[in-house]
């Protein structure tokens, strides 16, 4: 059974008194599930009665405390580790972890990744460029009125048909957004659905929607709002699959390296499509199809959406993740190379929160300090020892 996420912060919130009527609630529903989560609350909380006191002028010992409480929480520097599983893991190890990420912030020295040279592997930015269906390539930024520059270019086609005097073009001319590793890119398409590109994707689009669909195609990951319009289906081609929507915010993910294609449904309604004489699955809010590209095994299945779009807020929030995602996913943001002293930390899972915009060695860090994996830095490679 798929164990309850909790934020640490709102744990933390309750112990010191300051929670909202929702954060108890959950906090509740928490204790509830599980004996270990009561007793690790127990000891968060002794924790917290013993270390912090509110009082501004007292100076508490960062590691004293980090010491303390791994102690009260059952761990060992020495022994945390990931769990050898592939299953979600349990709910408990995620406060440790961000308690872990916040000592260590605290700390000066940074003793588990090392760093070859000072060059520091900085979080992406909004970048990407856009290939006009005439050819022309280009470059986009944050400061891009990416839909002025699409009308001008249309008008300017719709001109030089009018010189020709070949009549109105009825064709839609379709343009390509490419974001690179190391970037990402919002953008409004015609018919006022927003998009998010995550990077190291493209998405194939047309500068207006005609006839009877909306179509777009996707390769790599992209977070879409769908502008309603009931007489004409959005659709989403993911490779050799679709996405057939009517007004939603749902997240897709179809990368050219990943085994598989992903949908998650935030609200609304979509029918997922493995291929064209695949069955067609209709989702509900909170449901995630996932479609084995090897096997063309399709499982749906209950989940937390936030998890899976997170990174449109700037996070991940990570559940049971593979070590090998995990690098996946930073190796796209930070355009690094990842390279495995051994193959089998790959299969490790993590639990735990990362920021999206941090320097990439604070978030390696902050996986060190939980776990036995170092990672050695040269350059743009990463080396997972």
């Amino acid at each position: 059974m798929t164990r309850m996420y909790i934020n640490w912060d709102v744990i933390v919130r309750r112990i010191l008194g300051k929670a909202t009527e929702q954060d108890n609630e959950r906090v509740e529903r928490w204790l509830a599930e599980d004996e270990g989560n009561r007793t690790y609350y127990r000891k968060a909380e002794r924790y917290f009665n013993v270390y912090y006191t509110g009082e501004k002028q007292r100076q508490v010992d960062v590691e004293e405390a980090w010491n303390e409480f791994l102690v009260y929480a059952g761990k060992s520097r020495n022994r945390l580790r990931l769990r050898r599983r592939i299953t979600i893991a349990a709910a408990i190890v995620f406060p440790v972890f961000i308690l872990a990420a916040v000592f260590w912030l605290s700390r000066e020295e940074k003793p588990q990744v090392e760093v070859a040279q000072n060059m520091p592997l900085l979080p992406g930015n909004t970048k990407a460029v856009l290939l006009t269906s005439a050819g022309e390539e280009v470059g986009l930024s944050d400061t891009t009125d990416v839909e002025r520059v699409i009308k001008a270019l249309s008008e300017r086609q719709d001109e030089m048909v009018a010189r020709e005097e070949v009549g109105p073009r009825e064709e839609a001319k379709y343009n390509t957004i490419i974001v690179p590793r190391g970037g990402e890119f919002r953008l409004t398409l015609a018919d006022g659905t927003n998009v998010v590109v995550n990077s190291d994707s493209r998405l194939r689009f047309p500068d207006r929607f005609v006839g009877a669909k909306r179509e777009v195609f996707l390769t790599g990951e992209a977070f879409f709002e769908v502008a309603k319009d009931s007489l004409h289906p959005f659709i989403v081609g993911v490779r050799e699959s679709n996405v057939r929507v009517l007004g939603t915010s749902f997240n897709v993910k179809g990368y050219l390296d990943d085994d598989y294609i992903q949908t998650t449904l935030v609200e609304g309604r979509v029918a997922f499509q493995a291929s064209h004489d695949a069955e067609i699955q209709e989702m509900r809010p909170g449901q995630q199809v996932t479609y084995d590209r090897e096997t063309g095994e399709c499982v749906s299945r209950e989940v937390n959406t936030s998890v899976y779009t997170a990174w449109v807020k700037g996070m991940w929030v990570l559940e049971g993740v593979r070590l090998e995602e995990i690098m996946k996913q930073l190796s796209r943001w930070y355009d690094v190379t990842v390279f495995y002293q051994n193959p089998k930390a790959k299969d490790l899972v993590f639990t735990g929160d990362l920021e999206r915009y941090e320097n990439c060695e604070i978030i390696l860090n902050m996986i060190s300090l939980t776990t036995n994996v170092k990672f050695e830095v040269k350059d743009r490679e990463i080396i997972v020892e």
